[in-house]
């Protein structure tokens, strides 16, 4: 027989999570269905780029490239240049280093990659990854700076454009600006913890939702988000551990992860 004590605290949680998910229905109530490319950050995809190419070149035991701010916008030229004009020289016929102010950077040698059709920096750099020649741009041991940028043009062929400028700079001293990104800007403190304040609160089951619930890839974490939103510690986030979390938040889970078996 349940106890009075229980009953309370019974009674106690319900209008809790009510409220909770109350709230959460205000956040998620349907919205009018929006481009993919509408809500992404392009300077932030770029990045993703740079930082995918600094991944794979410490897999071979290479240096990082730097990322230069003159580079990247470089590179946003380039990309909607590729609209109208597919092809490595540029529409005026000249070739793609033009771009290159000698006198802003200097380069010994320059090289570009570039890509069309797909719209996630993951998915393009697979791309440039099955290519050899592709794969020997982003792996050359001399280059030592870089710019990337990526374009949507709905009314054009292949509508999502991606381009690499890679050089290697000809001066001794650093380009303005330059800085090698770094993939993991939020920090977990634990299991639990995704937007990285030191405490799992309904925030955090907020953002695991919106990550659940988003169908167009517009919701991103990075892997140890990921790693911190699986609250289940079964190599999948899904619905089971949002509620896991949302236990947690309201007290009926003693502790973080919670493993089945």
């Amino acid at each position: 027989m349940m106890t009075e004590k229980n009953l309370i605290l019974k009674k106690i949680t319900s209008v809790v999570l009510a409220l909770v998910m109350s709230v959460l229905g205000a956040v998620f109530s349907p919205q009018p269905v929006k481009s993919r490319a509408a809500d992404v950050d392009f300077n932030e995809y770029a990045e993703r780029i740079i930082i995918l190419v600094n991944e794979a070149r410490a897999e071979e035991g290479l240096k990082p490239v730097y990322a230069v701010p003159y580079l990247n916008d470089l590179a946003n030229i380039r990309a909607r240049e590729l609209v109208e004009f597919w092809n490595h020289k540029r529409p005026d016929g000249s070739k793609f280093s033009t771009v290159i102010d000698q006198n802003l950077a200097p380069f010994w040698y320059a090289a570009e990659n570039i890509a069309a059709g797909l719209s996630t920096p993951e998915d393009t750099f697979e791309q440039w990854r099955n290519s050899p020649k592709h794969w020997a741009a982003i792996l050359n041991p001399d280059i030592t700076h870089m710019g990337a940028a990526v374009t949507y043009e709905v009314n054009s062929t292949y509508k999502w454009y991606w381009q690499q400028l890679f050089i290697e700079s000809a001066k001794s001293e650093p380009f303005e600006g330059q800085y090698i990104p770094e993939r993991y800007k939020v920090v977990p403190s634990c299991c639990g913890d995704l937007n990285g304040d030191d405490s799992v609160s309904v925030f955090d089951y907020i953002l695991l939702m919106q990550y659940i619930t988003d169908t167009d890839d517009n919701v991103y974490l990075n892997d140890l988000q990921l790693e911190s939103a699986d609250c289940l510690q079964d190599g999948s986030i899904t619905l089971a551990d949002a509620v896991i979390l949302q236990n947690y938040i309201l007290g009926s889970n003693g502790s973080l992860p919670v493993k089945l078996f």
